[in-house]
């Protein structure tokens, strides 16, 4: 009866710490997925820039397009390969 009433009272006295960790590694994983989401935007509109802009750099392109992937998949069926457009918005000409 002793063991079961000890087991029982560390248990309970565990359990706020249990829970910090768990809400501190929440917190951390929503960190990370929002830094990789951000970095799926970025990828996604860098790739509709250089494809409305006809930019010759095939390695940042190839890259652009793996990072930003599905996303860039519809970029590439939607804008037109040097339109100066990407998404209705107008892109700066290059000089």
């Amino acid at each position: 009866m002793k063991f079961q009433k000890n087991l029982l009272a560390g248990l309970v006295g565990v359990t706020p710490i249990a829970a910090i960790a768990a809400e501190t590694t929440s917190q951390a994983q929503q960190s990370a997925r929002f830094g990789v989401s951000g970095l799926w935007v970025l990828a996604n509109i860098s790739y509709a820039g250089m494809r409305a802009q006809n930019n010759p750099s095939a390695g940042w392109r190839i890259l652009a397009f793996i990072s930003g992937f599905p996303g860039t998949l519809i970029s590439f069926l939607v804008v037109p390969e040097g339109g100066e457009r990407a998404y209705g918005i107008e892109i700066p000409r290059k000089r």
